[in-house]
C-alpha cells in the first residue's frame, strides 16, 4: 500500500501512481521509474539541495551505481521540464554537492491555480495498490545517520587501502634488495662509528675477526649512519684465497658495491675509504 500524489504544477500536473505528466494542451510525457523517484524528492525539498548521496540511496536502492547514472536521469529530467514548463521548473547544479529544483514566482491558493503558478500544490490524494514498492523519503535525522555511516565506511576503507600499500611497498622493498641482506646469516654486528657493520666469514686461517673490524672502521671512516655487510667467499680461482664483496645502505637510502676478488691484510680499508669518497657519500 502505498500513498499516491497529484501535483498541479503551473498548467501541468503529475500523477505519481502512473508516472504521467499532463500538460492543460493534452500533451502527456510517461515517465520512466527512476526519473518519477528523482522527481518527486526534488519536489520533496523544493528549493534546497538534494545532495547526491541521498538522491542515489533512496532512488537506487541497495543498487550500487555511478554518479554518472545519476547526471543521466537529471538529464531526461530537465529535457522534460524544459519542453513542458521551461519558465517554472528548473534543475540547478549545485558544484561537489548535489540538485536543487528552483520552483520561480509567486504562490497561488488552492483553486485558484493559473498557468503562473509555480507551487508543487497536492490536489488530490488517495490510497492505492501497487505491485512496485514505493521508497520512503527519510527524515532529516535518517539522512544525517546514514551520511555519517557512509563517511565512516568509506573512511575505513581509505586507511585499509593505505596499509595494504605500505605493505606491498615493505614487500616489495625487501624483494628487491639482494638476497645477501638477511641479517640472521651474518655471525657478526658491530657498531662503528654509528654505522651497523654485519660480517660474514667463511673458514680459513688467514681471516682474523679482529682484525678485519679495525680495516672495516678504517674503510667506513667518512661514513655515519649506514648499514654495512661484509660478506668473505673463497675465490674458486685462486687456491687458499678468499675475496670480498661489501654492500653498503646510506641513510638516504642509496646503495653500493665494493668487491675485492683478493682480499689481502693492511689493503681492505684504504681501499674502500677511498671508494666511497669517490661515491660522494662523506657525513
Amino acid at each position: 500500500m502505498i500513498s499516491s500524489k497529484i501535483y498541479q504544477i503551473g498548467p501541468i500536473h503529475y500523477d505519481s501512481s502512473t508516472r504521467v505528466l499532463t500538460h492543460k494542451n493534452g500533451y502527456t510525457e510517461y515517465f520512466t521509474p527512476r526519473v518519477s523517484d528523482v522527481f518527486l524528492l526534488l519536489l520533496e525539498y523544493q528549493g534546497q539541495c538534494v545532495e547526491k548521496d541521498l538522491l542515489l540511496s533512496q532512488c537506487w536502492g541497495d543498487v550500487i551505481v555511478s554518479e554518472q547514472a545519476l547526471t543521466n536521469v537529471i538529464s531526461k529530467l530537465r529535457k522534460i521540464l524544459h519542453k513542458n514548463c521551461p519558465d517554472i521548473l528548473t534543475i540547478t547544479t549545485v558544484s561537489k554537492s548535489g540538485y536543487l529544483l528552483e520552483v520561480v514566482g509567486s504562490v497561488q491558493k488552492e483553486g485558484d491555480i493559473d498557468d503562473c503558478d509555480v507551487t508543487a500544490s497536492i490536489v488530490k490524494e488517495q490510497t492505492i495498490n501497487s505491485g512496485t514498492a514505493a521508497i520512503p523519503f527519510e527524515s532529516n535525522r535518517a539522512k544525517a545517520s546514514w551520511l555519517s555511516s557512509h563517511k565512516i565506511t568509506v573512511l575505513l576503507i581509505f586507511f585499509l587501502g593505505v596499509l595494504l600499500t605500505l605493505t606491498a611497498y615493505n614487500y616489495y622493498e625487501i624483494k628487491s634488495r639482494p638476497y645477501f641482506i638477511n641479517k640472521s646469516s651474518y655471525s657478526e654486528a658491530v657498531n662503528i662509528r654509528n654505522n651497523t657493520v654485519y660480517i660474514h666469514t667463511v673458514n680459513n686461517s688467514e681471516l682474523y675477526s679482529s682484525k678485519i673490524i679495525e680495516e672495516i672502521k678504517q674503510g667506513i671512516s667518512s661514513i655515519c649512519n649506514a648499514e654495512v655487510y661484509v660478506r668473505f667467499y673463497n675465490n674458486t680461482r685462486i687456491k687458499n684465497h678468499v675475496g670480498l664483496v661489501i654492500f653498503i645502505i646510506t641513510n638516504d637510502g642509496r646503495a653500493f658495491n665494493f668487491r675485492m676478488s683478493e682480499y689481502t691484510n693492511d689493503d681492505l680499508g684504504e681501499r674502500l675509504n677511498y671508494y666511497l669518497m669517490g661515491k660522494s657519500v662523506a657525513c
